[in-house]
């Protein structure tokens, strides 16, 4: 396969993983007006699980070897168990905006992962498009009127928190898919993970009255399942395997620019100046990230 190609399918991949995150926002507030983040959280990943065995089984993915099979279910503790469970904890107990601000520090978090670990050096051309996104996210989440407020401040930890624990994730996952099939490692990250969430919230999945169901919240559950998480977690694992852990994270600067396109788009919210320049500094950091393409594993 052509480099451009190449270049053009993890462009595809990662902006698809952006879109499909940035809709998960509003599902999973929603599923959450239904069921406890630990009742969710448990049922996400197990049935995430279960979709991934299907897949392993019938393309026949060879599994990873027992060494890293140990080390990615270190990875699921950070990237599913403590990242989902702080993640919908910390949303039910703030705003999406507010969560949508913090969880734009992944990158953050992964650039400083990265370099601790002697995986990537922090160039000049890095740290700018670095400083570029994280300004553009800034502006359009506005930031500047961003307060500590007694109300949310356990949300709001919790959900700084996620973010540095799917930043490690990211980075630490980074050297185990170079040398494992991307499906196979997903669905053992989701057998470990989904372990995990059973243990937390498995005793509030049993009790959740499933007779309540609504055709729009099992559709939202749906979604969640298949697209931001198989889809997603699956989608991630294949980029980092091929490129930067900091390039894959620098798209997550799209999410909340997807987030408010959908607002203008299907809740009749104004085209701001403030979302022109936000976006424009946002694309102002992928171009300066992905301007120079690198020699990339083919699949």
């Amino acid at each position: 396969m052509a480099p451009e190609t190449s270049q053009r399918r993890i462009r595809a991949a990662l902006i698809t993983i952006q879109l499909l995150f940035g809709i998960n926002y509003l599902a999973s507030k929603y599923v959450l007006s239904f069921m406890t983040p630990g009742a969710w959280a448990a049922l996400r990943t197990s049935s995430a699980f279960l979709v991934l065995v299907g897949v392993v089984v019938i393309g026949r993915h060879k599994l990873p070897a027992p060494r890293d099979i140990v080390l990615l279910a270190v990875g699921s503790f950070f990237g599913i168990v403590l990242n989902q469970g702080l993640f919908l904890e910390g949303l039910s107990r703030t705003t999406v905006s507010r969560s949508a601000l913090l969880c734009s520090q992944i990158p953050t978090f992964v650039l400083l992962f990265s370099v601790l670990s002697r995986q990537e050096k922090l160039s000049g051309v890095k740290a700018f498009s670095f400083l570029a996104g994280i300004s553009g996210v800034m502006i359009l989440l506005k930031a500047d009127q961003f307060q500590m407020d007694s109300q949310y401040m356990a949300g709001d930890l919790m959900t700084l928190a996620n973010a540095a624990s799917f930043g490690f994730f990211v980075v630490m996952s980074k050297r185990i898919m170079e040398r494992n099939d991307p499906w196979a490692a997903t669905g053992v990250v989701f057998f470990f993970g989904s372990l995990g969430m059973m243990t937390y919230g498995g005793k509030d999945l049993f009790s959740t009255d499933f007779s309540l169901l609504t055709p729009l919240l099992l559709a939202a559950m749906v979604f969640v399942i298949l697209g931001a998480t198989v889809v997603t977690y699956y989608l991630n694992l294949w980029a980092v395997k091929r490129v930067q852990a900091t390039r894959v994270a620098m798209y997550i600067f799209l999410q909340p620019v997807v987030a408010s396109v959908l607002g203008i788009v299907f809740r009749d919210e104004v085209l701001s100046p403030r979302f022109l320049v936000a976006t424009g500094l946002v694309f102002l950091a992928l171009a300066l990230r992905d301007g120079r393409p690198k020699a990339l594993s083919q699949g």
